[in-house]
Parts: C-alpha cells; structure tokens; sequence
C-alpha cells in the first residue's frame, strides 16, 4: 500500500475537501518546495553563500584519472642501460611501438620472452584531468605508424610527452641515457646493435620539446592585437575613433551613410542614433 509522505498527508488534511487529485497536487508542490528549500540549504551551509560546482571541462575540478609511469630494463650498452616504458591511465596502458600508439591491459607491452624473470617498475605519478582516450588522440598525430626509431623516436619519448600532457611532468632523464647517447654517438649504438640499428628517416626533424609544446593543454596562444586601418590599436579609445573615422569615409562598403547634416535619417536605423552611438 501507497503511504504519504509526513509532509503530503499535513498538506493533505487541509485540502481534504478538495477532493483527492487537488490534494495530490498540493502535496506534490509542497515536497517541491521543500526539496528546493533543503537543497538551498545544503549549497549554502550554516547560512553561507554555497560555492557552484565546477562546469563539464572546467579544470576546477578535482584531478580523477589515476596516471602511472612503468619502465623495464631491455638490456644496453657499455654507458647507457636501455629501458622500455609506458603510461597506464585508470589501469588502461598506453605505448608507442613501430605499430603507433597502442592500448593494453595487464602491461602486456612489457611481457618480454627473452627476460621472462624481469619485473617492471610501477610508479604513482598523480591524478590527471585527462583520461587515456584524450591522451591517444592528442598524441597520435606526433607518434604516426612507422615512425618509430630505436634511437630519437621511441617509447620513452612517447612516455615523457605524455606525463607532460597528463601532469605537466617529465620523465626521469635516466630512463632516456641511451638516446642521449645515440644522439652523441649514434656510431657506438650501432657498432653495439651489431649493425642492426639503422635510423628511420620518417623520424627525421622530431623533438620532443617540441611536441610538449604543442600539446601542452595550459598554454596561452600568442595572438596580435587589434589593427584598424594597418595600425595597432593601443586603447580601446584609439580603435573606436579609428572606426569612426573609417565609417565616415567614403566607400565604406555598408558603413555608415554619407548623407549630409539634417538629411532623413536612413531606413532602418534608429532615429537619431549616430555611427558613435552604434558603436
């Protein structure tokens, strides 16, 4: 059986007579109201001014996307030890192989058969604003298949641009010594790789400070400022006279008309109202 609300059948015994629809109606706006009460209250504390909770893609919001940075030895050479690594974000693991960027589950990306005994280390970077979803479509379009060089464009840059993005963070620069190397002695790497290294001329011209500035989501974009007439305009006062003195040029395309003082004022426009006061 239906039970009434305290508050329904209190409103309800005053409206007895009304019938049972009216009543339900009455009762109906009374939990309305005291709904919209208890939620005033609650936005506003003890008799506070309530703060508004952030909006959808507002970076007020609290950090929600759990980010990890794993790395693995692959093995080296005389100076320089080679890691593997990749950027789990909520569990999900993201690497950049010569396939491109590419998801995982259970860190299957370092799963090495030849090193069956070797255990990835797992870091706790911090909570992201951004999800695993983002990152990859970020990041693709700088990390394309067949891009990849075992030297100047591999995991490791892939992993130290995408912390930047996620958290503003860098990767460990010991995890990236034998591209330091390479970069210094690619002869060394190659003699060590038995030859097998060879770079990739689709890496060519790659950066990673580069690419970290491009996606950095806080940047401020450099724009001009106003120009009017092939000049910058230095106030607001400066641009309003430049278009006013445009608007009372001639072939103004559109402007302002050009009809002597005391004529009709034009079609459409309010009378009395001038090119200053339209602006």
């Amino acid at each position: 059986a239906f039970s009434w609300p305290k508050d329904c059948k209190r409103q309800s015994a005053h409206v007895s007579l009304l019938g049972g629809r009216q009543a339900s109606h009455i009762c109906l706006r009374a939990m309305g109201a005291k709904q919209s009460a208890d939620g005033a209250q609650n936005a506003g504390g003890d008799g506070g001014a309530g703060q508004a909770g952030p909006m959808y893609g507002s970076q007020t919001r609290a950090p929600s996307n759990k980010v990890e940075l794993v790395v693995s030895v692959l093995g080296g050479v005389p100076g320089a030890t080679a890691y593997h690594s990749s950027v789990v974000v909520n569990g999900e693991e993201f690497f950049f192989s010569d396939a491109g960027i590419s998801a995982a589950s259970n860190l299957a990306s370092h799963k090495n058969p030849q090193m069956p005994n070797n255990q990835p280390q797992i870091f706790d970077m911090g909570l992201s604003h951004y999800s695993g979803s983002q990152l990859k479509a970020t990041l693709e379009r700088y990390f394309l298949p067949g891009t990849y060089d075992l030297l100047r464009k591999n995991c490791n840059s892939f992993s130290d641009c995408a912390l930047f993005y996620l958290l503003h963070k860098r990767m460990d620069s010991k995890y990236r010594a034998l591209e330091k190397l390479g970069a210094s002695a690619q002869g060394l790497v190659t003699a060590a790789s038995g030859g097998e290294y060879k770079p990739n001329p689709k890496a060519e011209g790659f950066d990673v400070e580069n690419v970290c500035k491009e996606i950095d989501p806080e940047k401020v974009w450099a724009t001009p400022g106003q120009a009017t007439g092939g000049a910058a305009a230095t106030s607001v006062e400066a641009m309003r006279a430049a278009r006013l003195a445009r608007l009372g040029g001639s072939g103004g395309g559109g402007g302002a008309s050009s009809a002597p003082p005391g004529s009709a004022t034009p079609a459409g426009s309010a009378s009395g109202q001038t090119a200053a006061d339209a602006l």
